[in-house]
């Protein structure tokens, strides 16, 4: 493959490439994967997820987006882009990708994102007309072993290293952001009565690291936003629901992680922890 030639998907049934067809994509075998009107096309295999949608709620993405547009989280979104930037990258994947707003900060001349959540592929597509988006999987990349990605990004989302090696160039990079110890204190403690530190989850070790950490102020509605967009809401009871929808202002601590994994001909990340 070339290096401007643009990464194919690949068929989620028979994994043949995937190819352009009138309204949308399809393999040799034929297997058609229509194209949305926003744009993105959905290779999340029929059957294969039970019980309800998977992935975020449309109500949790938009209070993201809403969250984000405000610049609350601009500083790690910068933060994730300068990491990506630093290998000049040509193609980039984002796992995980939510409705876009990290993706939409990162240079890149093919810029893929990929999200279980259709609510969240199909309001980052709507904005970001220029990269392309799909519903998968990162435990089950729609790409095949060709793929050459120069970076792949993972923000608060899972990530299976060996699965990233897999369509990794050598020395391309894994930029990952994840939560640090303090991450959201103020508001924890709202719910739990005290704040417990993130868990530092093993995985492979890091060529650098940068903690993002800060002090925010927010207001309503806002508020209820950061709540929505976390499990948090969910495990908050319905007085504690009222309680945080009644306060007038909220002062939290941002504490975000952002580090940089190299892959490389002596890596071993078949084994790597997984973040589930």
């Amino acid at each position: 493959m070339g290096a401007d030639a643009l990464i194919r998907f690949r068929c989620p049934y028979c994994e043949a490439p995937l190819s352009p067809a009138p309204g949308g994509l399809r393999c040799e075998n034929q297997h058609q994967f229509d194209q949305a009107r926003e744009g993105y096309v959905n290779l999340l295999p029929a059957g294969r997820v039970r019980g309800r949608a998977p992935g975020d709620s449309d109500d949790m993405i938009r209070a993201r987006r809403a969250l984000f547009d405000a610049g609350h989280y601009r500083p790690i979104a910068r933060a994730v882009a300068d990491a990506v930037a630093s290998c000049r990258p040509v193609h980039v994947l984002d796992a995980g990708c939510g409705e876009g707003t990290y993706l939409a900060g990162i240079e890149g001349l093919d810029r893929i994102g990929i999200d279980v959540s259709k609510p969240a592929i199909k309001l980052a597509a709507r904005r970001d007309t220029r990269a392309r988006f799909a519903v998968a999987s990162s435990y089950r990349l729609p790409f095949g072993d060709d793929a050459q990605f120069d970076a792949i990004v993972s923000v608060f989302a899972p990530r299976p290293f060996s699965e990233f090696a897999r369509v990794l160039r050598p020395n391309g990079v894994v930029v990952v952001a994840s939560p640090g110890p303090d991450h959201l204190r103020g508001l924890t403690e709202l719910i739990y009565a005290q704040h417990d530190e993130h868990e530092q989850r093993p995985h492979t070790a890091a060529d650098s690291r940068t903690e993002i950490c800060y002090r925010l102020t927010l207001r309503q509605p806002d508020i209820v936003r950061l709540v929505q967009m976390t499990p948090y809401w969910w495990k908050a009871t319905a007085d504690q629901q009222a309680e945080i929808a009644a306060r007038p202002e909220l002062t939290l601590t941002i504490d975000v992680v952002v580090s940089t994994h190299r892959y490389t001909s002596e890596a071993n990340w078949a084994d790597a922890s997984l973040d589930r």
